[in-house]
């Protein structure tokens, strides 16, 4: 979607017509999720966050300041709202804990059918191998499709820096999953 056609589902959202919230949804949603996902490692959050996410939109549309990049627009608010999620959970590990310790659920390991069909557990191995701001870049650039400049605009880092660590982690994913391979 180009910011042209971005520009114009805000202008529908700020309307009041969902239609153009449906559109974002769909160009959107699954970068929305793994921008939560690969902050939070966790399906469910990153459930709750992508649902969250397009609620804010609706209510926040009024902000996009027209002319903007709009990816990195979008990638930031969920990449803060997940943040925020981490860390209100860290809080809540920290407070102590008065019930039944029986009742704490573990969280349950979960991959999509899909990654298994395709070979994306040892993708999925491989990731994991990744530091987290290298798994972040990497989702930055090859899920959303967003400019190392634009990476280095949210991660407020150094376009030297971010281009590096994806040049790292590209590296990385190529030796280990050459190392699957011979196997």
């Amino acid at each position: 979607m180009t910011d042209r056609q971005f520009e114009r589902r805000i202008s529908l959202i700020q309307q009041g017509d969902k239609q153009g919230l449906k559109e974002i949804y769909d160009e959107y949603g699954k970068t929305v999720y793994q921008c939560a996902y690969q902050i939070l490692n966790n399906v469910h959050d990153a459930e709750d966050i992508t649902s969250e996410f397009f609620l804010k939109l609706w209510n926040i549309a009024d902000t996009y300041c027209f002319g903007g990049r709009h990816k990195r627009w979008l990638v930031t608010i969920a990449r803060n709202m997940a943040l925020d999620m981490l860390k209100k959970r860290k809080r809540e590990l920290l407070t102590p804990f008065d019930g039944d310790e029986d009742s704490i659920a573990e969280p349950a390991d979960s991959f999509s059918v899909e990654d298994s069909v395709t070979g994306g557990l040892a993708v999925s191995d491989a990731l994991e191998r990744l530091d987290t701001s290298e798994r972040e870049i990497l989702n930055m650039k090859i899920i959303a499709g967003m400019t190392f400049r634009d990476i280095s605009a949210v991660l407020d880092k150094p376009l030297g820096t971010v281009t590096w660590k994806y040049r790292n982690a590209v590296g990385k994913l190529k030796k280990f999953i050459g190392e699957v391979d011979s196997i």
